[in-house]
């Protein structure tokens, strides 16, 4: 491991949703490179998606609880936190610790303003940067998430007899809207039920499963634990997504994604790793734009 640039002992404070948290990989990595000594915490599926990375991670479903993550802060006896969310409920705890912060909050010191022109990941980044050494950003040519062996050949099994390869992956839906407004691609019927050229597989959220079975009742579909997922999406020639945590799952797990981005910023979110269609002159693709993408 290299020397670490800081004595500090770091608490990363990890996003809330599964996009984010994945977008905050290259700051984890970056920091365990550098052999800075950090604790991640973050919701519980962080320990699923971090599984084979060997970071420290406490992952928990009371991590919005405040008390709770203070006394977490307090028995690590950390220097200081790395705040990815910008809320209070990410900052309170902290400072009932009496934890300094780094973060895009207000009274985080120092404070990391969000520039809309910058790619999140390299916002996250930068929470860290100072531990690194000054460390140059990010670079998109490697760095994928490690895959955890036992969750591949998990995810051979649940394939087998299912589909065959080639195959594609669909994941039509995404859980929640950009400024009041649907992130769901509006073409995804027309082109499950006519794409002819390669088999389709569903790849879901549990809730969602019920939902894909009545909508694309003639098409296989999967509802499994996240790493899983990652390693099916790899194994698939292509992986088609909204701009959800899905497209960043299969981005940061090295899948040959395409995400299908409208409403949201692009410059911001885009897939870090893997492609990307948007309209000319209108929100989203056409349907003869991810058919040609494809061919």
């Amino acid at each position: 491991m290299a020397t670490p640039h800081t004595q500090e002992k770091l608490a990363v404070r990890l996003p809330n949703w599964l996009g984010d948290t994945l977008m905050a990989y290259p700051l984890l990595n970056g920091l365990n490179q550098a052999g800075v000594d950090f604790t991640c915490f973050g919701h519980p599926w962080a320990a699923d998606i971090f599984g084979a990375t060997g970071f420290s991670i406490v992952a928990d479903e009371r991590i919005r609880h405040k008390g709770w993550l203070a006394r977490q802060y307090r028995q690590g006896e950390f220097s200081r936190a790395l705040l990815c969310p910008s809320s209070w409920s990410a900052w309170i705890p902290a400072a009932l610790a009496g934890l300094p912060s780094t973060g895009q909050h207000p009274l985080s010191s120092p404070r990391i303003k969000k520039d809309p022109d910058v790619h999140r990941v390299e916002h996250y980044f930068e929470l860290g940067r100072f531990a690194m050494g000054g460390a140059a950003k990010p670079c998109r040519t490697d760095g994928f998430i490690p895959l955890d062996p036992e969750r591949a050949s998990k995810a051979e099994a649940l394939l087998s007899g299912l589909v065959e390869a080639p195959f594609v992956v669909v994941c039509p839906y995404a859980t929640n809207l950009h400024k009041g407004m649907d992130k769901e691609w509006p073409h995804w019927r027309a082109f499950i039920n006519g794409y002819t050229e390669k088999p389709l597989l569903g790849l879901v959220a549990p809730e969602d499963k019920a939902r894909f079975e009545k909508d694309y009742p003639t098409t296989a579909v999967i509802s499994t634990r996240l790493s899983e997922t990652a390693a099916i999406m790899r194994r698939a020639d292509h992986v088609i997504t909204n701009d959800s945590g899905a497209m960043h799952l299969a981005s940061f797990f090295g899948a040959s994604v395409v995400g299908l981005l409208g409403v949201t910023n692009h410059q911001e979110t885009q897939p870090w790793f893997g492609t990307y269609l948007s309209g000319s002159g209108q929100p989203w693709a056409r349907l003869e734009d991810l058919l040609t993408h494809l061919s």
